[in-house]
């Protein structure tokens, strides 16, 4: 008898490192389908979320977690609790003096209803009887990726045959080939949206169609002001006065 309790014991201790751990009667521990982070420190964290009417903002780091609503004036603390994580989704259960903290996160792009900023993740903090939703992640890693093979300019078609392409760098340059030449640049994302500066270029020649396309790529580039992801994946970039580029990701 003690010999099977021992066995179910070591069982139970190696259940959260194998799938699976038999007896000698014939019972099986499963993992759980949704896995619990041991570590407080996920890859979202650090991470931010913030939402609107009401003002809210929560933070999200390796050992601690912030909510701050009412415009920074109320501000609620806790202990970073392992992250749950299934599919796209990962969500933060916390204790706190007010009782339960739940933030949900799911990786669905979502767009700042004050500013327009498209972010990455979707989410839900559920604290006090009270739901708050808003958009989490960083604006920068919807940019920043696989190469974006431009298909529309100002809502035009490429000229046939040709190839404008963009890539955006975590480093904050944006680079590509702008129809004749090759092109290099810097993009900030701020508040108040997107700003490309500094293009240049190599100086070859072609023939007089890629040269205006190019001419009227880089113009509308160097206007841009703000992006969108569409439904269906595409990157708008938007100039002020309405012009637009579309790219893809092949």
């Amino acid at each position: 008898m003690l010999r099977v309790l021992t066995i179910a014991a070591v069982c139970v201790a190696l259940t959260a490192a194998v799938a699976g751990c038999s007896t000698s009667r014939g019972t099986t521990a499963t993992a759980s389908a949704v896995t619990r982070n041991p570590s407080p420190a996920t890859a979202l964290a650090p991470f931010r979320a913030t939402g609107n009417e009401p003002s809210w903002r929560l933070d999200i780091g390796s050992t601690e977690m912030t909510l701050l609503t009412n415009f920074g004036q109320d501000r609620l603390v806790a202990a970073t609790p392992a992250a749950q994580v299934s599919g796209g989704t990962t969500r933060y259960v916390a204790r706190t003096d007010q009782g339960e903290l739940t933030a949900t996160i799911v990786n669905q792009p979502c767009v700042d209803s004050m500013s327009g900023m498209p972010h990455p993740q979707s989410v839900t903090v559920v604290v006090g009887g009270k739901t708050l939703t808003g958009c989490g992640g960083e604006p920068a890693s919807l940019l920043q990726g696989a190469e974006w093979t431009v298909v529309e300019i100002g809502g035009a078609p490429l000229v046939a045959g040709s190839q404008v392409t963009l890539d955006f760098a975590p480093d904050g340059r944006v680079s590509g080939h702008a129809s004749c030449n090759s092109f290099t640049g810097a993009y900030t994302l701020s508040g108040e949206g997107l700003a490309i500066s500094k293009v240049a270029g190599t100086m070859m020649m072609c023939d007089a169609a890629l040269m205006d396309q190019e001419r009227t790529f880089l113009d509308a580039l160097g206007g841009a002001r703000n992006f969108s992801i569409e439904a269906d994946g595409a990157l708008l970039l938007k100039t002020g006065d309405g012009r637009t580029i579309k790219a893809r990701r092949r």
